[in-house]
């Protein structure tokens, strides 16, 4: 069970907790959003070649 379900399921029993796990998934969503950038910004910048011509 992913993370979206565990939360979906929490407030399927408790809907007094909506607020906890809309912020739980907001902060999972930042987190995976920060690693993604992280991640295509190393890839992008290993291939940039740098040659310095005076």
């Amino acid at each position: 069970m992913n993370l979206h379900e565990e939360c979906l399921l929490r407030y399927l029993k408790n809907p007094d907790e909506l607020t906890y796990s809309t912020e739980i998934l907001k902060l999972n969503n930042f987190i995976l959003e920060k690693q993604f950038l992280v991640k295509n910004f190393v890839a992008k910048s290993s291939q940039i070649h740098y040659t310095n011509k005076v």
